[in-house]
């Protein structure tokens, strides 16, 4: 055995194997650490992706009905109180069996004042003349209801003619059976009964203007004891033709603001409900952009903080933006603002609202990169 002592480690040399061995792993716990620390209370992310806010509004008929006369394609420019469709809101159907109804009862009136023709033959030849003046309007309205579906069908056909599914004339093989018509029996159906809405407003008009020039003396309006009650059925009579007549007037849809149509979701012809969107009109130009800051929340967004905005372009420009209004509650992320292959994740965050710079070229519906930075 060897009984020498053992050789003493020079401290110098102690705290040099220290500085070589153990210093850098306790440097390195600390820094990271530090790291850490710092990571999680300053120096969380606060980029997160937002989108041009794009303004539409849709024209919808506030009432069902058809759809006669659409007015706009895709992608026009209209103006505000520009008419972009109209809407027959009334059955035909049920318009004509209104005026069958009138009609019925206007020539009872007729009837009921025989018995007292010979003894006021004159006040009794201006009811009359009142009477044929209200037969006169139920039989214009009546054609006024099939000169506008008249106009929807040439429409109609007119398009498959210009797509050569429909023949000029009348198909040599038609029976009648199928509803094919060709478009210039579409288009001479159109002009007789336009033909004959003008000569029956033609003749209203007269019997009107001939009524007004009347100087009717009062026992003419009541040519016996029962008169008022004549006089006031013709008064209904006359009330629900007015109706009657409003009900023919298709429902006129404008457009609420200025912008681009981007959608047409119904086409002439088409029945549509009350409520139901026809076309979709788009804002030419945004005002505002919105963002949502995703889970876990580095910091509580405040009015005026101050926001970096990033466009996705080759040419990338930058803006300064500032929050205008912030959300109280999360909300589910819209689908083009999730991550990359997260389309379909039902993700929320904190939604932000930040005006639009001035200058930045944006288009409605774009994505931008944002960057906060909170104020202390």
């Amino acid at each position: 055995m060897n009984s020498l002592p053992a050789i003493p480690t020079p401290p110098a040399q102690r705290w040099k194997d220290f500085r070589l061995q153990g210093l850098p792993i306790i440097a390195f716990a600390v820094v990271a650490a530090t790291i850490s620390y710092m990571w999680n209370r300053n120096l969380a992310p606060t980029t997160f992706v937002g989108e041009v806010e794009a303004v539409q509004e849709n024209v919808a008929s506030p009432k069902p009905g058809q759809l006669a006369d659409l007015s706009v394609d895709q992608f026009q420019s209209v103006k505000a109180g520009e008419v972009v469709a109209r809407v027959i809101t009334t059955d035909p159907k049920v318009i004509e069996a209104s005026l069958g109804v009138i009609r019925a009862e206007v020539e009872l009136l007729k009837t009921g004042m025989d018995p007292i023709l010979n003894q006021h033959r004159d006040a009794v030849n201006y009811q009359q003349l009142r009477l044929g003046w209200l037969v006169q309007r139920v039989d214009l309205a009546a054609a006024r209801v099939r000169l506008q579906f008249a106009e929807s069908e040439l429409q109609r056909v007119a398009r498959l003619f210009a797509e050569n599914i429909v023949p000029r004339g009348i198909p040599q093989q038609a029976t009648g059976q199928n509803g094919v018509s060709g478009y210039e029996v579409a288009l001479r159906d159109r002009d007789a009964l336009r033909t004959e809405v003008e000569e029956r407003g033609n003749v209203v008009a007269e019997i009107e203007q001939k009524l007004r020039e009347l100087k009717v003396p009062e026992t003419w309006e009541n040519p016996q004891t029962t008169s008022p009650a004549i006089s006031a059925a013709i008064a209904v009579q006359d009330e629900k033709l007015r109706l009657t007549e409003a009900q023919l007037n298709p429902s006129i849809l404008k457009a609420p603001m200025d912008g681009i149509v981007s959608k047409v979701l119904r086409r002439s012809g088409e029945t549509v409900l009350a409520g139901d969107p026809i076309i979709t009109l788009s804002a030419p130009r945004a005002q505002r952009i919105i963002g949502f800051m995703r889970q876990p929340l580095p910091f509580e967004p405040k009015v005026g903080d101050p926001v970096k905005v990033y466009t996705r372009r080759p040419h990338r420009q930058v803006a300064d933006a500032r929050i205008q209004q912030v959300g109280v509650q999360m909300e589910l992320v819209s689908a083009p603002m999730r991550i990359r292959g997260f389309g379909t994740a039902m993700e929320r965050g904190l939604p932000v609202l930040l005006n639009l710079p001035a200058g930045l070229e944006v288009h409605p519906g774009e994505l931008v990169d944002l960057m906060i930075k909170p104020s202390r």
